[in-house]
């Protein structure tokens, strides 16, 4: 009995001792669940902050891209209107040169034409019917190159003027606003913005019929001069040898005979162009795309067949 009772005992005392480490064993595991638990807390809290960050940096990514569009819209758009001042400025030195130019001959040729009528010594046994010519085309050749000579220095005046207004700060705004806006609500179709307002259309409208009018007063004038000049020849040399007198007369009229050919061929040229209106509509009429309005539209569709 005493044997049985003291392997009973044992038996007890193990099973305690087995107990009470599996309960320790059970309870270490439970702080280790525990812990684990709030490891993974923390790690869905970094992971939920990463993901936030992802997406704050993906919105970043689309705001900078919209940004750097918008700049690159303005970039565009400062091109633009770089190469429409450049254009402006040197229609106005073109304009400013020719007009300078017919301004200097015309005040040259009434030059002439004064020191001619002052020098000319008159006689009573001269032809007074060639003098009343004389005294008429003299005439004539100061009055239309007097008006040649106003007309193109009061033009100069206002082209100056006005080129410097179309590519004022005012007009810059307006012209990168409407660029900024097309580009904003661009749409396949919309025609893109272009200057209204240039030196070109304004030479169109206001200068080209007071630069015509002022290119044939100096041509005219010029024919008035040279006919004065043969009369003064004829004059001056009839009375003492008609032959001399004869021969100068042929030159001069030979000479007056090429200048007018030379007139028509290139007189014609010269004040004459295309007008405004004509350009307007054949590079006014783009395909869409934006910034294309300077462009021919030859140069388009060969990049459209290219492509």
């Amino acid at each position: 009995m005493d044997t049985i009772a003291k392997a009973q005992a044992v038996m007890t005392a193990w099973d305690s001792s087995m107990s009470q480490a599996w309960r320790e064993e059970e309870r270490s595991w439970h702080l280790y669940l525990t812990d684990g638990h709030e490891l993974d807390v923390a790690y869905f809290k970094s992971e939920s902050s990463h993901l936030l960050d992802m997406s704050d940096l993906r919105y970043r990514k689309i705001q900078w891209r919209e940004e750097d569009m918008e700049q690159r819209n303005l970039e565009n758009a400062r091109a633009l209107w770089l190469r429409f001042v450049e254009k402006n400025r040197r229609d106005v030195e073109e304009k400013s040169d020719q007009l300078k130019s017919i301004s200097n001959l015309a005040a040259l040729f009434c030059g002439f034409a004064t020191v001619n009528l002052t020098q000319f010594n008159v006689r009573t046994d001269y032809n007074w019917v060639l003098l009343g010519f004389y005294g008429v085309l003299t005439a004539l050749v100061e009055g239309l190159m007097v008006i040649s000579m106003v007309t193109c220095t009061l033009i100069l005046g206002s082209i100056v003027k006005m080129g410097k207004l179309y590519v004022n700060e005012v007009a810059e705004e307006e012209f990168i606003f409407q660029c900024r806006s097309f580009c904003m609500n661009f749409e396949l179709g919309d025609r893109p913005p272009c200057p209204k307002r240039t030196l070109e259309a304004f030479w169109e409208l206001r200068c080209e019929k007071s630069w015509q009018r002022a290119f044939l007063c100096f041509s005219f004038g010029v024919s008035a001069f040279v006919c004065s000049l043969i009369l003064v020849g004829w004059v001056t040399f009839a009375g003492e040898s008609v032959m001399t007198a004869g021969l100068f007369t042929f030159i001069s009229c030979s000479s007056v005979i090429i200048w007018m050919a030379i007139q028509y061929s290139w007189g014609s040229y010269t004040r004459k162009r295309k007008s405004f209106r004509e350009q307007s509509v054949r590079y006014g009429n783009p395909d869409g795309l934006p910034y294309d309005w300077y462009l021919a539209p030859d140069f388009r569709l060969n990049n459209q067949t290219t492509l």
